[in-house]
């Protein structure tokens, strides 16, 4: 019997994803586990959990909505993609709970971390309890719409489109409706036993005697682990028993801290070989047999595979990552497990990654003492070149007046250096150079002398050089974009999203605006995001428009002249932007050096734009886009008030003649999302932004020709 397993999966960020036709052609499973993370309903945010759980408990009825409409939507893409749903919908199986096994893990479950607990006496936001805590009308909702996914991988055609939110989401669950667990014989009567743990619906905060599983769970587990001489016993869950991936929260162990109960109770009452299967940990590793307490080595080998389909975060890859486990038909007497553990290197080729050895056992334990433990190969980063960056913000005490900052985790670190506060009016943005290491540390390198301001100007100009100079080093790159980050976006995701800029579109060179305009992401940040984002884009007015003047000016330098120079405003960034061009003054050759304007889902107000002859009149082609039934913009513009967005507004006339407005409201697969950059959606979709960023020359009949969009009302046009 074969049996794969993977988890962690973003059809958000990652449409095209190969490992399912892999497993298809490749492994023809006898069983097939999706171990957690189908969806990431908070990845990449940060404080996503506080957020949820804030809007919740401040607007209950609004914030339940919006939480069950993404958690829906993410389902719904998930769903669409085309290897995915041509995998599940082939597989013989899929009806049976013995051959399709699903469970979830924290980011399909709630959000990062999450419990099974309310803590309700943390009311004063303190605690684990309470920040992590899931409170029982969101496990309701959570449990109905992962009943939903569950139903359409185990029934629907390949060609069915994915259901809508059901009727009564958010009403009580049937009786008897809990958690996610399952025991039996996989693959029919003759295989072997199984037992299908749910990591998230009973965990209790952390603390000596707290509980993973609750009762009904640890007594099965330990009554199945602790039966004598029966043979080979699986256990397959979201979360791993022991790894050093965010222990603190997500392992049933925890180095330094308290364990789960559970850990050491199945490690000691293992009276048979157990082979546990986890995932969360975004790449492989298996461990060997598992100490107890004591340091005896237990009857339990744990193998971890995830990463099925999670693209980057900044420089750093997580490769496509499955487990393949061929179990004998006489895994009640004895023989060996043969585990393969594959990830897909960054040139598509997949590889043993760890290589694993026999697993030989007999109807009582391993027969091998299994010590050795092994990860993946940790890569050097997915992309090693500098990225320059303009940090208007405001240093915290610890790294103030430091012109060198090391860090150590990264991007991790990177929140550290700075506070939740704008920059001052008046004050420069602060010229850097973010360089990374093959191991994964990172380096903040200032242009200027932190104690001599005066040398900012001069400072700016030379990072912006070096930006060019590195474009034109680089074979393929062909532009130079100033990237302004939208809302919502703390200093690691704002540089994760230049990251991910170069990685979508190989053919630029970001310089990227960093300022503080909310921290969370998502519809979430709306609600402190949008005021913050205001104060933020006013408030660095000065510093964005010398930025501007220093992109400008080396724009115009000979040496460029054959480099495409793109400003890209997203989201609230064009507010930024807006008010940096105010800063500047009436004129439209302040920026006329610059081959085009583009603002991406634009948070600004209509009649903002129309203020001035749009944008302060400026002679330079500006490109804005609008997805009608862009979620996050939707709730921007019933929480700001009065007037309609640019990003959302049907009745788009533009200011002028260079302007023009793509359309991406019924672009395929666009949907509901308001960042539809970043992401390689449809072939037009990606073709036309990548023009727009990248090609110096850019004309919309070249673009009607090609099929990359048609024409509208003045000044529109529409992508298929």
């Amino acid at each position: 019997m074969k049996i794969v397993f993977t988890s962690c999966m973003d059809a958000e960020r990652v449409a095209d994803q190969p490992i399912w036709k892999r497993i298809a052609e490749h492994e023809q499973p006898d069983v097939l586990m999706l171990l957690g993370d189908q969806i990431y309903m908070d990845w990449g945010l940060g404080a996503g959990a506080t957020d949820w759980r804030s809007l919740i408990a401040a607007k209950p009825a609004a914030g339940l909505t919006a939480y069950a409409a993404d958690m829906h939507r993410r389902y719904a893409l998930q769903w669409d993609v085309a290897s995915f749903r041509e995998l599940v919908c082939g597989f013989a199986g899929r009806a049976d709970r013995a051959r399709l096994l699903l469970t979830w893990d924290d980011h399909d479950y709630a959000w990062n971390n999450s419990l099974g607990v309310d803590g309700l006496d943390g009311l004063d936001g303190a605690g684990e309890a309470y920040r992590h805590g899931v409170p029982a009308r969101v496990k309701a909702v959570s449990r109905r719409l992962f009943a939903q996914f569950e139903h359409q991988l185990r029934t629907a055609s390949v060609g069915d489109a994915y259901p809508a939110l059901p009727a009564g989401w958010d009403g009580p669950l049937p009786a008897g409706t809990a958690d996610l667990f399952w025991s039996g014989a996989l693959g029919g009567l003759q295989g072997p036993p199984c037992l299908l743990l749910d990591t998230r619906w009973h965990r209790q905060a952390r603390a000596v005697g707290a509980s993973i599983l609750g009762a009904d769970q640890a007594h099965a587990l330990l009554g199945a682990a602790g039966e004598p001489g029966a043979g080979l016993l699986l256990v397959a869950a979201g979360t791993p028993m022991a790894h050093r991936y965010l222990l603190s929260q997500q392992g049933w162990h925890a180095e330094g801290g308290p364990s789960y109960v559970e850990f050491d109770g199945t490690l000691r009452a293992a009276r048979r070989p157990v082979l546990f299967i986890g995932g969360d940990v975004h790449g492989n590793a298996w461990s060997g047999r598992l100490p107890c307490a004591d340091g005896t080595p237990s009857r339990v080998v744990q193998a971890l595979s995830s990463g099925a389909a999670i693209g980057r975060y900044g420089p750093k890859r997580f490769a496509p990552s499955y487990g393949a486990i061929t179990v004998p038909d006489t895994w009640r007497t004895g023989g060996a497990v043969q585990l393969q553990l594959w990830a897909q290197s960054r040139e598509g080729s997949w590889e043993p990654d760890p290589p694993v050895p026999a697993l030989p056992f007999d109807a009582n334990d391993w027969t091998q003492p299994l010590h050795a433990q092994a990860q993946s190969r940790v890569e050097a980063a997915a992309d090693d070149q500098p990225v320059a960056m303009l940090a208007a913000r405001t240093r915290t005490g610890a790294y103030r007046g430091k012109t060198a900052v090391s860090l150590p985790q990264g991007l991790d670190d990177l929140n550290a250096v700075y506070l939740e506060q704008p920059l001052q009016d008046g004050h420069y943005a602060e010229p850097l150079h973010w360089h990374v290491a093959p191991d994964g540390a990172a380096f903040l390198h200032g242009e200027a002398d932190l104690g001599r301001p005066d040398d900012w100007p001069a400072a700016t100009r030379r990072l912006v050089q070096s930006a060019f100079d590195r474009a034109l080093e680089q074979p393929g790159t062909t532009s130079v974009v100033l990237f302004i980050h939208g809302f919502g976006k703390s200093p690691a995701l704002g540089l994760a999203q230049a990251y991910g800029l170069r990685a979508t579109y190989p053919g630029c060179e970001p310089i990227l605006y960093e300022w503080e305009a909310g921290r969370g992401g998502g519809v979430l940040a709306v609600l402190g995001g949008v005021p913050r984002a205001r104060q933020g884009a006013e408030g660095g007015a000065f510093a964005l428009a010398t930025v501007l003047h220093a992109f400008n000016l080396v724009a115009a330098l000979p040496a460029y002249a054959g480099l495409a120079k793109v400003v890209l405003a997203r989201s609230a960034g064009c507010l930024a932007l807006h008010h940096a061009l105010d800063r500047m003054g009436v004129g439209g050759q302040r920026l006329g050096h610059v081959d085009r304007i583009v603002l991406s889902a634009p948070m600004l107000k209509a009649f903002e734009y129309r203020r001035q002859a749009g944008l302060g009149g400026l002679d330079v082609p500006v490109v804005m886009t609008r997805n009608r039934h862009d979620q996050t913009l939707r709730f921007a513009d019933w929480f700001d008030g009065v007037g309609a967005l640019l990003g959302l507004d049907e009745t788009f006339v533009p200011a002028r003649q260079s302007h023009a407005c793509v359309d991406f409201s019924e672009s395929a697969g666009v949907g509901s999302l308001h960042d539809y950059l970043l992401l390689r959606i449809n072939p037009q979709q990606h073709r036309l932004q990548e023009q727009l960023l990248c090609q110096r020359e850019f004309a919309w009949s070249d673009a009607v020709g090609g099929g990359l969009v048609s024409p509208g009302d003045a000044g529109v046009f529409h992508v298929p």
